[in-house]
């Protein structure tokens, strides 16, 4: 082991993460970026030594290694500062449904940009905002919130990511994705959640809004220069409508641009025929980019 470079053995024996999952790392999400010795070895740098050591430890409390890859060192060094990340998060969405039920809205937006902030955009994304409008909805369901109050977090929250958003940068066209609801889906807020992480990932976004006709999704594909569609389903279209409309935009599309759908509206459904790929988790977005990207 030399003071500059570390061989894949010194990576694992230092970091606690075995070889084999290092290689499958870097074939999946792109790190560690190791390079070559002159016997054509893999060798690491310091910095992604350190990189490693830490997400091991936030790996070992349940942290998914998806979310954790491209986080820079100081980012990762902040969520291990603190006990348990997953947990905090999990008491962050109890504490902002206790707000909104307690008639305290008003306080969320700072709430949500403090915990943004703290956090980083990927594991807000899929720790804070994610299970939190399960938990609103689920709360408007039950009666415990208003109408208002939904609304309340419905505005608040698609004013923070839309500003979060407006921070990345606009991304490569490689892959470009056009993102949009399904005709009769009003519900957005997944659709600005899956542009965060589409530009974190480097990809080119459209955003055509809500509720487009197949016809013209279609339209705007091909004019737009996508190789990608991506369809925000929320729970409340039904299984049914939701599985007939894929089905049909699949038709209604080129041959060679792909169709992604996710949220909580496709969980249900086990698979589609005709190419229909489902997505069931944010996590997922990151292999499926870099895929795309690699055909392309």
């Amino acid at each position: 082991m030399s003071n500059d470079l570390f061989s894949i053995s010194d990576i694992e024996r230092e970091s606690g993460i075995r070889c084999d999952t290092l290689r499958v790392w870097e074939r999946r999400y792109g790190f560690p970026t190791p390079s070559r010795n002159e016997r054509g070895e893999r060798v690491y740098p310091r910095e992604q030594l350190l990189r490693l050591r830490l997400i091991k430890q936030l790996q070992d409390r349940g942290m998914q290694p998806g979310k954790l890859v491209s986080l820079e060192y100081q980012q990762l060094q902040r969520l291990t500062s603190r006990p348990d990340n997953s947990a905090l998060a999990s008491a962050d969405v109890e504490m902002l449904l206790d707000m909104l039920s307690s008639g305290l809205g008003y306080g969320l937006s700072n709430k949500l940009e403090a915990l943004l902030s703290l956090y980083g955009l990927r594991i807000f994304l899929a720790d804070v905002v994610a299970p939190m409008n399960h938990a609103v909805g689920k709360a408007w369901f039950e009666g415990k919130i208003g109408i208002l109050d939904e609304h309340l977090y419905a505005e608040t929250i698609r004013n923070v990511l839309t500003v979060a958003l407006g921070g990345l940068p606009q991304g490569v066209k490689n892959p470009r994705v056009l993102l949009t609801t399904l005709p009769g889906e009003q519900h957005g807020i997944g659709l600005l959640m899956v542009a965060c992480m589409l530009r974190l990932e480097g990809a080119g976004v459209v955003m055509a809004g809500v509720q487009t006709p197949l016809e013209e999704i279609v339209r705007g594909a091909i004019e737009c220069g996508s190789g990608i569609v991506g369809i925000s389903c929320s729970e409340y279209m039904g299984r049914r409508t939701i599985a007939s409309q894929l089905v049909k935009l699949r038709a209604l599309l080129p041959e060679d641009v792909a169709l992604w759908a996710g949220g909580s509206g496709v969980r249900t459904l086990a698979f589609l025929k005709d190419n229909v790929r489902l997505f069931n988790d944010l996590d997922q977005i990151q292999p499926a980019v870099q895929a795309a990207r690699n055909v392309n």
